[in-house]
């Protein structure tokens, strides 16, 4: 087992496995190396890179894992999507993901190229391309081409991200928790944590209350609770990142014409609506982001609306609504996330604030937060997945994450 960062090393009596494994059963002192508070991509990813190099354990509020957000996205992984440390860590997950997909047997990814589009004058492209290198501008008719139901007419501009990629999520989640189960990863549902604290050395965290009330110890504890992170930070006595959920509906739609599942992806840079083919519908979203507070979100019948109606606008079929979700994005104040050790409070580590971009990254956060965590180097754990991307560049994008960004003032919610 390699040494926890900043951590004494954790015993379980109650542990007959060798190499740091801890087996189903929940020992007498429910002790691990590392806690992980959130069952969703984020904290699913980073137990299956940990593996069995440290003992985890990880606890999810709901009855089953990956109850809300990571459930619900577009299940994209677009390289031109998000501010620059994204977008860097983006192409690392997709070369990590291809690294999965070799070892599971089975595809993963699948290219569904993304058309940025301007559907207003208003709308300039330019700083977009110029911002991301791996953009290609084409002719305004070139989206209408590979995607006979947009109405032509209303495109004045385009680029192409010809990199982009769909994800089967549920395949992915189901071999992240699969990996970290394998490895000894006790994961316990219908956990909601009651009580974090620290004394000494330790976290504590208690589930429940009364009589039937269960803790479990760790000198560090992984927020990864979504929406929650900053209440679970509260709980711990930890200053809050100023993260703020915000809902984000997707809607499935049937079109009275044929679609192609090869379709491209289509994103106004305007910010009014995304669509893609999903099998024999369309998937899209009116990118509503209103501010929420953490709870399990449900389709609002007026952004369901908006959704069916911006849709209509720019494909030419008849737009039939049939079925939506929501999430919430939960995201910092500059909206990048946050990952790395709290700045002041040891021991507490944060993997939050993905602001809808958990999927895309997930494979690369949890690569390198199990490095940071373990203390080894962050270049070389992402070395084999970042063909497109040098190490050293990876470890950069990650270092911006780290929550001392903000300074303390910031970082202690009071950011504008």
């Amino acid at each position: 087992m390699c040494g926890v960062r900043n951590a004494p090393a954790i015993v379980d009596p109650d542990d007959g496995e060798r190499g740091g494994r801890r087996s189903e059963r929940v020992s007498m002192t429910d002790s691990s190396d590392i806690l992980i508070i959130g069952g969703g991509i984020a904290g699913l990813s980073l137990a299956a890179a940990l593996g069995d190099r440290a003992s985890v354990r990880l606890l999810e509020q709901e009855q089953g894992l990956a109850h809300h957000t990571s459930s619900r996205s577009a299940r994209q992984m677009q390289p031109s999507y998000g501010p620059e440390p994204v977008r860097v860590l983006t192409e690392v997950s997709i070369g990590l993901v291809r690294e999965i997909e070799a070892r599971l047997g089975a595809p993963l990814l699948r290219p569904r190229p993304l058309y940025w589009l301007a559907l207003d004058d208003a709308v300039d492209l330019e700083p977009l391309r110029a911002a991301i290198p791996g953009l290609r501008r084409v002719a305004a008719a070139e989206p209408g081409s590979r995607l006979p139901i947009l109405r032509a007419e209303r495109v004045r501009d385009a680029l192409l991200d010809p990199l982009a990629q769909e994800v089967d999520v549920p395949r992915l989640l189901d071999w992240y928790a699969g990996e970290a189960r394998r490895a000894g990863t006790e994961i316990v549902t219908d956990a909601r944590v009651s009580a974090l604290t620290r004394h000494g050395e330790l976290w504590t965290a208690t589930v429940g209350d009364g009589p039937d009330a269960r803790t479990f110890s760790a000198p560090i504890v992984v927020n990864a609770a979504g929406a929650w992170a900053d209440q679970v930070a509260a709980l711990a006595g930890v200053g809050p990142a100023g993260l703020v959920p915000l809902r984000r509906t997707v809607a499935l739609a049937r079109l009275d014409a044929a679609i192609d599942p090869d379709w491209p992806m289509v994103n106004d840079a305007g910010g009014s609506l995304y669509f893609r083919p999903d099998g024999d519908r369309l998937l899209s979203s009116a990118l509503e982001d209103t501010p929420a507070e953490p709870h399990d979100a449900q389709p609002l019948p007026e952004v369901v609306a908006r959704v069916t109606e911006r849709l209509a606008a720019v494909v030419t079929p008849r737009v039939e609504f049939e079925r939506a979700w929501t999430g919430l994005r939960t995201g910092a104040p500059d909206g990048v996330p946050v990952v790395g050790f709290d700045s002041e409070v040891p021991g507490f580590y944060w993997l939050a604030g993905q602001s809808g971009y958990g999927i895309q990254t997930s494979a690369a956060f949890g690569a390198l937060a199990a490095a940071d965590l373990l203390d080894l180097p962050l270049d070389a754990a992402v070395a084999a997945g970042g063909a497109a991307v040098a190490p050293s560049a990876a470890a950069a994008a990650f270092g911006a994450l780290a929550p001392g960004r903000f300074g303390d003032a910031a970082l202690r919610g009071s950011a504008a």
